[in-house]
């Protein structure tokens, strides 16, 4: 069943990633975007998980969920500082260099076979996740150096969330649990993100309000009444980002999904192949973008289609017997 739960593991994370592109097309904030998907996805993993959870914490378990969710809401926000600077068609391949890195974890470390069925299967697959995301028609010079950082960084964070679980299921421990607390984590970061965000800003406001004053002679009561006005516009502001954050609340729902069957493909089967299949949730971004957002593919991405539907088909073929 693990071939099951990695491919619909990487369908429906797909769409989480779909719904916060329809998100940030319409404008919306990705930052609001992000506090509802945290939201909501600690929602979907406290029911999940319910039953299971217990307030028996440990260390292995605190450390571990801290992890996973530094990997996720970093990861996140370095995605989103690469796009700002620089092309689409190159940030998201390179956000899959992780993968070596899990593939090596998986079979040098806690000694999964390799068999040559199974590298051919690998390399074929890391050449079409690569090739799915490249457009030959956009701009790929990269102009501001940061976009190597943020990229790099994005990975790599990825990697404590996507092999981390791999790390905690050999440790032994309730993957949802270490979900279930990732994410709340992950939900706190974001609120102190939005807040102390709005509050640079606020203070701003509230430092021209006053010089305004001061220059032009204000009394205390139109002053106190500019500064109350800019605290209520915090409220005000919510309710503006209120569409984001519905953006985000079914993300979030996909995106819980989506880690939960993948972590599910992980404990009976191979982390290799597993985090491949997950990665090509690239393919379901194209796919249905094409579809939705009207999106041309490239001839990179046709080609990386067909290998990976070829590839899914292998995998089907061989695995019952190759792993």
């Amino acid at each position: 069943m693990w071939i099951v739960f990695a491919t619909l593991s990487a369908i429906i994370f797909g769409i989480s990633s779909v719904i916060m592109k329809a998100g940030t097309l319409k404008k919306q904030s990705d930052y609001y975007i992000l506090w509802g998907l945290y939201a909501s996805g600690s929602i979907f993993f406290a029911i999940s998980a319910h039953g299971q959870y217990n307030f028996q914490w440990n260390l292995t378990l605190i450390i571990s969920s801290i992890l996973v969710a530094i990997g996720s809401f970093f990861g996140n926000y370095f995605v989103i500082k690469a796009l700002e600077t620089g092309p689409a068609s190159l940030t998201a391949p390179m956000l899959n260099i992780n993968l070596p890195l899990i593939i090596i974890l998986s079979i040098f470390y806690y000694g999964e076979p390799l068999t040559i069925i199974k590298t051919i299967i690998m390399i074929i697959l890391f050449v079409a996740i690569l090739l799915v995301k490249f457009d030959p028609n956009e701009n790929i010079s990269i102009k501001d150096k940061r976009w190597f950082f943020w990229v790099i960084s994005a990975s790599l964070l990825f990697f404590l969330r996507e092999g981390g679980l791999k790390i905690t299921l050999e440790l032994g421990l309730n993957n949802q649990i270490v979900l279930l607390n990732a994410y709340v984590i992950c939900l706190i970061f974001s609120t102190i993100f939005l807040y102390s965000k709005r509050l640079h800003i606020d203070n701003q406001q509230l430092a021209i309000i006053n010089n305004v004053g001061k220059n032009k002679g204000l009394d205390f009561i139109a002053a106190n009444k500019g500064t109350l006005n800019v605290r209520l516009s915090f409220f005000k502001r919510w309710i503006k980002h209120l569409r984001a954050i519905k953006y985000g609340l079914s993300a979030g729902v996909c995106s819980g999904g989506g880690l939960f069957l993948y972590s599910l493909a992980l404990s009976t089967g191979p982390a290799s192949i597993v985090a491949l299949i997950f990665s090509s949730r690239s393919l379901v971004i194209i796919l249905i973008s094409t579809l939705l957002f009207k999106e041309k593919l490239s001839i990179f991405q046709k080609y990386s289609i067909t290998l990976l539907c070829i590839n899914k088909f292998k995998i089907y073929e061989n695995y019952l017997y190759c792993f």
